[in-house]
């Protein structure tokens, strides 16, 4: 059977990615700062430890979007909280038709949302469905989730923006950030969801990229000083 896998950075773009990094760092943290550990609890005024902004506006910078917040429960959590500020209970949700990542559903299911299913590899069938049913959102997820799949995330958001340019979509890029040229996010979805965990980063520790009214509504619904992720921990992932 033929297959298509992603196409991945060649070695050059990796590495020209990696100096990008390293010199959005240097514009967010001096010589000293990025040596220590970073701070614990919450600073008045921005509700999170001061480090955790830091890092969070570095990630921003890098990858070209408006916001980023780091998130508890890694790829899951931060996929869980974008849904959550995208959506409400009972609204209808556009997928690929092909089974949906496990720890996805039990969102999908804990908020009643409503599953329409199309394949993403047939752009005719992505245009009738918005045209027929009522969407409220749509969830791509970026790496292949049947063995026979061959959409490009950035065609389907493309075709999906020329039928619905006002549709809220949330791309799902674990397993393909970083190893791909640009995340969901930078292909035009409002919101990409992320583990850290998975970048050599912190166990448990996820990110969501994109829109800033998206992320701020997010940052709201984690208010609480248990619900922050940590300097220290903002540090490893970064360094990660």
């Amino acid at each position: 059977m033929k297959t298509y896998p992603l196409e991945s950075m060649t070695m050059e773009q990796a590495k020209k990615l990696q100096f990008k990094l390293i010199d959005t760092i240097t514009k967010h943290f001096n010589g000293k700062d990025i040596l220590t550990l970073g701070d614990l609890g919450v600073v008045m005024g921005i509700n999170k430890p001061a480090t955790t902004l830091k890092v969070e506006q570095t990630l921003a910078d890098f990858f070209g979007v408006e916001k980023a917040v780091l998130l508890r429960g890694a790829g899951t959590g931060s996929l869980r909280w974008g849904i959550i500020s995208m959506v409400k209970p009972g609204d209808t949700m556009l997928v690929h038709d092909a089974p949906i990542y496990p720890t996805t559903k039990v969102t999908i299911d804990s908020m009643g949302l409503k599953i329409v299913k199309v394949n993403f590899n047939k752009e005719d069938e992505i245009k009738q469905i918005l045209t027929t049913e009522n969407i409220d959102a749509v969830l791509i997820q970026y790496t292949r989730q049947k063995i026979n799949d061959e959409y490009d995330m950035e065609h389907v958001i493309n075709i999906i923006r020329e039928v619905r340019k006002d549709i809220q979509i949330i791309t799902d890029d674990n397993y393909a950030v970083m190893k791909v040229r640009k995340t969901g996010a930078q292909c035009g979805a409002q919101l990409s969801a992320f583990s850290l965990f998975k970048l050599l980063g912190p166990e448990g520790i996820g990110c969501l990229i994109g829109k800033g009214s998206y992320v701020d509504n997010v940052i709201k619904l984690n208010y609480s000083g248990g619900s922050q992720v940590q300097g220290h921990e903002a540090m490893e992932a970064l360094r990660g």
